[in-house]
C-alpha cells in the first residue's frame, strides 16, 4: 500500500505535516498487515501481542452513538507524558466547543472512505521548549455492538533521551497541521 498524505491543513504560524515519525510508520505497518485483503481490520484483527513495543503509546477508540468517541484504551507512555489517563474520557468533551463538529466529521471520514489522519501538535514544556506530538488515528471495523472503532499511537516526532516531558499544569498545545492519509481509498474533500 502506498501511503500519500493529502495537503495538510496548517493553522497560522504552522509548518506542513513533517514526516510521519518512526513509531507511526510501525503502527501503520501493523494495521496494513492486520487488514489483509479487507479496507480495515476487524477489532478481531486487532492483537496487542503483534505489536508489544507499541502498546504504550496507543489510543484506541469507540464510538459510543453518533455523539460520542470514548477513548478505550489510552497508552501507559501517554499517561506518564501528559500526567493523566483520558481512558473512558469523551474524546469530543476534552475539545474547545469550537473544535467538535470539525473533529467529529474527521472521525466518520475515517469509516467512510476509508482513510486515515495524523494530526501535529506544538507541545510546551515547562521548560520552555516546544516539541511536536504526532497522533495517527486509522480506522478499524464495527464490532459486535455495531460501533465503528479507531486506534493509532501518539508519540513525539523528535524523541529525546528517556522521552520524559514535564508539563506544566496546562500544557500550550495548539495544532500544527491535520493531514488525512491515503490509505488506498481516496480521502475527503
Amino acid at each position: 500500500m502506498n501511503v500519500v498524505l493529502s495537503s495538510a491543513e496548517t493553522h497560522e504560524n504552522a509548518t506542513a505535516v513533517l514526516p510521519l515519525s518512526e513509531r507511526s510508520l510501525a503502527f501503520l505497518a501493523y494495521w496494513e498487515n492486520a487488514c489483509g485483503t479487507s479496507a480495515m481490520p476487524s477489532p478481531q484483527d486487532i492483537r496487542p501481542q503483534e505489536f508489544v513495543s507499541l502498546l504504550p503509546y496507543i489510543r484506541y477508540m469507540r464510538w459510543d452513538g453518533p455523539e460520542k468517541v470514548v477513548y478505550r484504551v489510552w497508552g501507559t507512555a501517554l499517561v506518564q507524558w501528559m500526567k493523566i489517563d483520558l481512558t473512558g474520557a469523551d474524546v469530543f468533551g476534552l475539545l474547545r466547543k469550537g473544535d467538535r463538529e470539525t473533529e467529529k466529521q474527521r472521525l466518520r471520514n475515517l469509516h467512510s472512505h476509508p482513510c486515515g489522519f495524523v494530526q501535529q501538535r506544538q507541545v510546551t514544556d515547562l521548560s520552555g521548549m516546544t516539541r511536536v506530538f504526532e497522533f495517527l488515528t486509522l480506522p478499524v471495523a464495527a464490532g459486535s455492538d455495531g460501533e465503528p472503532r479507531m486506534i493509532g499511537p501518539g508519540s513525539f516526532v523528535d524523541p529525546t533521551p528517556g522521552e520524559r516531558v514535564e508539563f506544566a499544569e496546562d500544557p500550550s498545545t495548539v495544532i500544527q497541521s491535520f493531514s488525512y492519509i491515503d490509505l488506498g481509498f481516496g480521502i475527503p474533500t
